[in-house]
């Protein structure tokens, strides 16, 4: 979640704005919360690979990997059973059996190996081991395979030139390529893990000194040429080629989320300066292959994260969304698109399939606002009040649509520009596409209502548009100007936010409407423990799911609650300092409440 400002700010639950499809997400199998996908390998419409990272801390060394056969329905997830002190690189799929996961070891300076399975990932086999980046000061960053037995690898120099590999029997036996093959890097110049492209038997990979290597053979014969790029330490450049003569080389700015953006007509011969237009996000960039000229971007950046399009060949770039974290891409063709993000758990994210929608028009008769409803008529000091609209269908067709809330202290149910009303006072994040049951939560915490507007009688009021346009993309509700023909405002729901100390209120805290139903108070209790009192009408078991500042869902889980007064403990091992939110629903009633871990 992330706070947005008009007059005064409100948590919004997502931000996902799209003229195009959206992302749906996926179970990646992975058990650790917030486990991140390093790197997608996609065989084709059913069969994809994925190498995983730790997004809470990236110095624990993973060897984890999944699989999928189906698309994406099911993913099985396993580990390479490399040493522990190995840590993922990429991995490469061949088809549903095949595959080879490359790893390099973070106990000694460096070096690493590559582990191939031809069993769909129950066993693996070190390939030449001892031989091929065991090095210590070897890092190998690239493998691939143009069938089961032609294939090459890349590691960065160690001794006089390049590790470069090539095979022709699957990796059983690896032959470095002739320091005379390979153009000698600068000082200090190495490749980046997993930057290379491949069409046909062209294979280009890019360095931190802003060259581009390429070889038309396979990987036997290599010519190198300068981007003209100024690599900044710690930086790096990306290359995507949509076909064997044109592509682009952009240095990304991960302060500022800006693009430098070289490109080429011979096939990275020579370098020319280009321009972008609109976000081209900053952690992968890939070429749409079946395409004339599409490129995806991701980002992860939490101020420049999603992600989006371009159909010129990287030139002008439309969002499909933003704010939320995408890592890395992985493209079968125009319809069969994935892209990785964080697991929630081993049910529960981590990957994300686009899908396209059907639009819907502004004047179909089932775009509806819904019915909207609070869990509170008078809500008390440091109670949270969770408002819902049921029956939500926005219109699908424009720049931008979805669904929104505001706040008012009037009534504005049915208004055509909720937006220009002069009794706004209030604004929360777009969700798009709409879903059927669109939520809020507020806290009432003196701060927005209370220290900014005075306490009293306000109006919760779910919008759902079409036809929204905006000169930049949008990062909340306001930002957009709003079509009145294709706006459709919900009814207001009266909540009366009372002051601390307010005789109406049984219990700081919890105010008596909620205590009669569901209400949950969390505090933590030490370094590793969140403890949760929870007050029940009944009998009845509990989903509770806890959300980061960015909205990304970090923990979820299942407690059964006996009448009255609970107690339950949740672990926060894998968490960092900061706001979290708590959404508890239990037996059709749901409350939410804010928690700070120090």
């Amino acid at each position: 979640m992330k706070k947005l400002l008009l007059v005064f700010s409100l948590f919004a639950i997502s931000l996902s704005v799209s003229a195009q499809g959206t992302w749906v997400p996926q179970a990646t199998g992975f058990t650790p919360v917030s486990t991140g996908v390093t790197y997608i390998s996609a065989v084709d419409t059913n069969v994809l690979w994925i190498a995983a990272y730790d997004g809470v801390d990236t110095s624990i060394k993973r060897q984890d990997f999944s699989r999928t056969i189906d698309g994406g329905l099911n993913w099985v997830a396993g580990l390479v059973p490399a040493p522990s002190t190995f840590a993922n690189c990429m991995i490469f799929g061949l088809n549903a059996d095949t595959a080879w996961s490359m790893l390099y070891d973070a106990s000694s300076v460096y070096g690493g190996g590559i582990w191939k399975t031809m069993d769909g990932g129950l066993s693996w086999t070190q390939q030449d081991s001892g031989i091929i980046f065991s090095d210590p000061l070897s890092f190998p960053n690239v493998v691939h395979f143009w069938n089961d037995s032609v294939g090459f690898a890349m590691g960065d120099a160690y001794d006089v030139d390049y590790e470069i590999y090539t095979t022709t029997d699957g990796g059983d036996n690896w032959v470095r390529v002739p320091f005379a093959n390979v153009p000698p890097p600068l000082n200090n110049e190495y490749g980046i893990v997993g930057h290379y492209n491949v069409i046909g038997d062209t294979v280009w990979f890019d360095t931190n000194k802003g060259r581009v290597y390429r070889s038309v053979d396979r990987g036997l014969n290599w010519t190198v040429s300068n981007t003209g790029h100024i690599i900044p330490v710690d930086g790096a450049m990306d290359i995507c080629f949509y076909n064997s003569m044109e592509g682009f080389a952009r240095l990304y700015n991960n302060t500022a989320g800006t693009n430098t953006v070289k490109r080429t007509s011979d096939g990275g011969d020579t370098w020319t300066a280009g321009t972008v237009t609109g976000n081209m996000f900053g952690s992968d960039v890939q070429y749409v292959p079946g395409t004339v000229s599409r490129i995806m971007s991701s980002g992860t950046n939490i101020n420049f994260a999603g992600t989006s399009y371009s159909d010129d060949g990287g030139i002008t770039w439309t969002t499909i969304e933003q704010l939320d974290q995408r890592s890395a891409l992985g493209l079968v063709d125009s319809l069969h698109m994935w892209v990785g993000g964080f697991t929630a758990s081993p049910t529960a994210e981590g990957i994300f399939k686009f899908e396209f929608l059907t639009p819907v028009a502004c004047n179909d008769p089932s775009v509806s606002p819904g019915i909207a409803s609070a869990s509170d008529s008078v809500l008390c000091a440091n109670d949270t009040l969770v408002v819902t609209s049921t029956g939500v269908a926005s219109p699908s067709v424009g720049d931008y649509y979805g669904v929104s809330w505001v706040v008012s202290s009037a009534d504005i149910s049915g208004s055509v520009n909720p937006l220009n009303e002069p009794s706004l006072v209030l604004i929360y994040g777009i969700t798009s596409p709409a879903p059927s049951t669109s939520t809020r939560a507020y806290v009432n915490d003196g701060v927005q209502i209370g220290a900014g507007s005075p306490y009293g009688i306000y109006y919760w009021t779910p919008v759902v548009f079409g036809n929204a346009t905006s000169a930049t993309p949008p990062t909340n509700f306001q930002d957009l100007t709003l079509d009145p023909a294709c706006t459709y405002t919900g009814n207001s729901v009266m909540v009366d936010v009372a002051a601390p100390g307010d005789p109406r209120c049984s219990t700081v805290g919890i105010s008596k409407v909620d205590a009669v139903k569901l209400a949950v108070f969390a505090y933590q209790e030490n370094e590793n423990t969140v403890r949760l009192h929870i007050n029940a009408a009944t009998q009845a078991e509990m989903q509770v799911e806890m959300y980061d500042i960015n909205g990304r869902r970090v923990y979820t889980g299942n407690m059964y609650l006996s009448k009255g007064s609970n107690v339950e403990m949740i672990n926060i091992n894998d968490l960092r300092g900061g706001t979290y939110m708590i959404k508890a629903v239990s037996n059709g009633n749901q409350t939410v409440t804010k928690l700070v871990i120090f």
